[in-house]
C-alpha cells in the first residue's frame, strides 16, 4: 500500500499535474470566461423587480402547468437563477435611486383607476368587441384543465396567454362570477407599476400633468379622420383613417387599454424596464428573462421591444450577451414559448404592405406625417432631450408600416408600442417643462391628441357592455374562421404535457 501512495504522490508531482502543462493551462484559460457566464448581477430597484414579477409570474404558471416535466423544470430553474441575480439589493456599487413619496403611489394608484374606469372596465362604461377575444380565453382557461384541448376537434388552445393566466386561474378556482373584477385588478396593477416606474425614471416636474398627459397621448388620427372621413360622427373609431382594408395605425394609450391590454401592458413596461434609472441601467443578466416574459404576453410587443433590448445589451457590454442566465432564458424558455406560440400559424396573413391593397405612398406619408411626424418636429423645437433613443424611435417608427402581419396588420399596431411610448414620454415632460413660445407646436399637437383620446373614451362607452360570462372559444363567432385559428391550433404539440397520464 506504502508503494500505491508513493507512486500517486510522484504522479501527482509530474508534469502531468504542472500549472505549466497542457490540461491545467487550458483549465485556466477556460475558466475565467466560465466565470464571465456568472458575473456578479446589478440588482434592479424594489420597483423595477416588482414590475419584473408582474410580467414573469405568467411564465411560471405556463412552464408549471402547459409543458411536459423534461420543459418545465430547467425553465423554472432558470427563472428562478436569474431572479435570485438581479433581486434588489441593499449594498453594493449601484447608484442611487428615487425613492416615490406616498403621494406619488396615490398619485398613481388613483389616475390608473379613473383612466381604467373610463376606459370601460367598470360600469356604467362597456367594453368593446374585442372583449368577447380577452373574456372568452379566460373562461377557456376556467372552464376546462390546462392546458385546454378540444379532443373533438383536436386542437388546442394557442395564443399570447401572458395576460390572461392568472385571471384564468383565479375563475378556476372562484368560479366565473368575479371575472371583471379579476380583469380589472390585473389590469390596474400593471398600470400602476408602470406608472410608478415613468415617475422614478423620467423624474418630470409636475408629476401628474405628465401623467395625464402621457395616458392621454395620442396620434392626429382626428385630423386624419377630418380629412378623409369627416362626414360621420365624431364618436366613431378613427384608427383606420389611414388606407383601406387595414392598411396600418398606431393607436394612442387610450385606444390601447381600451381594446387590446395585453399588447399596450407588455410593451409600455417592457419599455420602462429598459429606460436608465438616473445613471443606473437596467440589469443586462435580465433582459433574457424580459424578453422572454413580453414574448408570452406578445409576440409583437417582443418584436418591438427587440432593438431597444438590444441596445440596453450592448451598453452593458459583452458580458450582457455571454451572460449564463440570458443564453439559458434564450434556450430553456424562448425555444418552448416559440414552440408553442408558433404551432399552427403558417397560414397567418403575411408579407410586405405595398403589395396590400389598401396601401399606397401618398397614404403612407400622410399617416407617417400625422401620426409621428408632426411630433417629432415639434420636439425639435422643445424637448428633443427628453426623447431615448431617437435614432431607434425613428427608424422604427418609419419602418413598421411596410410589412404585416395577421388580416388587421397587428404587426404595425403593436410593435410600435414601445417606439410610440417614447415619443409620447417625451412629449409629456416636455410640455411639464415649458418654458417659452417654441412649446406651442407641441402643445397644440397635444390637445389635438388628448381630444382624439377622450372621443374614443366617450365614443366607445356608448358601444355597450359586453357580457364577460357568456363568452367561448368553443361556440359562437370566435369558433368560426378566420377567428378559430387564431386561437386554436392542432393537436398535438411536442411542448404541451398529456393530460391523460
Amino acid at each position: 500500500m506504502g508503494q500505491h501512495v508513493a507512486e500517486a504522490e510522484s504522479k501527482i508531482g509530474s508534469s502531468t499535474f504542472r500549472a505549466d502543462s497542457e490540461p491545467a493551462r487550458l483549465a485556466i484559460s477556460v475558466w475565467p470566461a466560465a466565470k464571465r457566464l456568472w458575473s456578479p448581477a446589478q440588482g434592479c430597484s424594489v420597483l423595477e423587480f416588482a414590475a419584473l414579477l408582474y410580467l414573469t409570474l405568467p411564465l411560471v404558471l405556463f412552464f408549471s402547468l402547459f409543458t411536459k416535466l423534461w420543459i418545465a423544470a430547467p425553465a423554472q430553474l432558470a427563472i428562478l437563477a436569474v431572479l435570485l441575480r438581479v433581486r434588489p439589493r441593499t449594498t453594493g456599487p449601484q447608484a442611487p435611486v428615487q425613492r416615490l413619496s406616498w403621494r406619488h403611489w396615490l398619485t398613481c394608484a388613483v389616475l390608473a383607476g379613473l383612466f381604467l374606469w373610463v376606459c370601460g372596465y367598470v360600469r356604467p362604461f362597456g367594453h368593446t368587441f374585442d372583449w368577447l377575444k380577452h373574456f372568452a380565453v379566460i373562461n377557456e382557461l376556467g372552464q376546462y384543465p390546462w392546458p385546454p384541448t378540444n379532443e373533438e376537434a383536436g386542437t388546442f388552445l394557442r395564443y399570447s396567454l401572458g395576460y390572461y393566466l392568472v385571471p384564468g386561474l383565479l375563475t378556476a378556482v372562484l368560479e366565473n362570477r368575479w371575472i371583471e373584477l379579476f380583469v380589472l385588478l390585473q389590469t390596474w396593477t400593471g398600470l400602476v407599476l408602470l406608472l410608478a416606474l415613468l415617475l422614478q425614471k423620467i423624474r418630470p416636474v409636475r408629476t401628474t400633468v405628465f401623467l395625464v398627459l402621457f395616458l392621454l397621448f395620442s396620434g392626429l388620427d382626428l385630423v386624419g379622420w377630418l380629412i378623409h372621413e369627416g362626414n360621420t360622427s365624431l364618436l366613431v373609431h378613427k384608427e383606420w383613417w389611414a388606407g383601406s382594408n387595414y392598411a396600418f395605425a398606431y393607436d394612442g394609450h387610450a385606444t390601447l387599454f381600451i381594446w387590446v391590454p395585453q399588447h399596450a401592458l407588455a410593451g409600455m413596461l417592457g419599455m420602462a424596464l429598459l429606460l436608465l434609472n438616473g445613471k443606473q441601467p437596467a440589469p443586462p443578466q435580465a433582459i433574457g428573462l424580459l424578453g422572454a416574459a413580453v414574448l408570452f404576453w406578445s409576440p409583437f410587443a417582443a418584436l418591438g421591444l427587440m432593438p431597444f433590448a438590444l441596445a440596453a445589451a450592448v451598453r452593458g457590454g459583452r458580458s450582457a450577451f455571454l451572460d449564463g442566465g440570458n443564453i439559458l432564458c434564450a434556450t430553456v424558455l424562448g425555444i418552448p414559448l416559440l414552440g408553442y406560440l408558433t404551432a399552427g400559424s403558417a397560414s397567418v396573413p403575411h408579407g410586405f404592405s405595398w403589395n396590400h391593397p389598401g396601401f399606397s405612398i401618398i397614404s403612407c406619408v400622410e399617416f407617417l406625417i400625422l401620426e409621428v411626424g408632426l411630433y417629432l418636429l415639434a420636439l425639435r423645437l422643445c424637448g428633443w432631450e427628453h426623447l431615448r433613443h431617437s435614432a431607434i424611435v425613428i427608424a422604427m417608427l418609419l419602418v413598421l408600416p411596410l410589412y404585416r402581419i395577421g388580416a388587421f396588420n397587428d404587426f404595425t399596431m403593436r410593435a410600435c408600442i414601445p417606439a410610440l411610448m417614447l415619443v409620447g414620454i417625451a412629449a409629456a415632460a416636455a410640455m411639464t417643462e415649458v418654458r417659452s413660445l417654441r412649446c406651442i407646436p407641441l402643445a397644440v399637437l397635444m390637445l389635438v391628441g388628448s381630444i382624439t383620446s377622450v372621443l374614443e373614451i366617450i365614443g366607445r362607452s356608448r358601444d355597450g357592455t359586453v357580457p364577460a360570462r357568456s363568452q367561448t372559444l368553443r361556440s359562437g363567432v370566435l369558433a368560426q374562421p378566420p377567428y378559430v385559428m387564431q386561437y386554436n391550433a392542432p393537436l398535438p404539440n411536442w411542448v404541451l404535457r398529456d393530460r391523460s397520464r
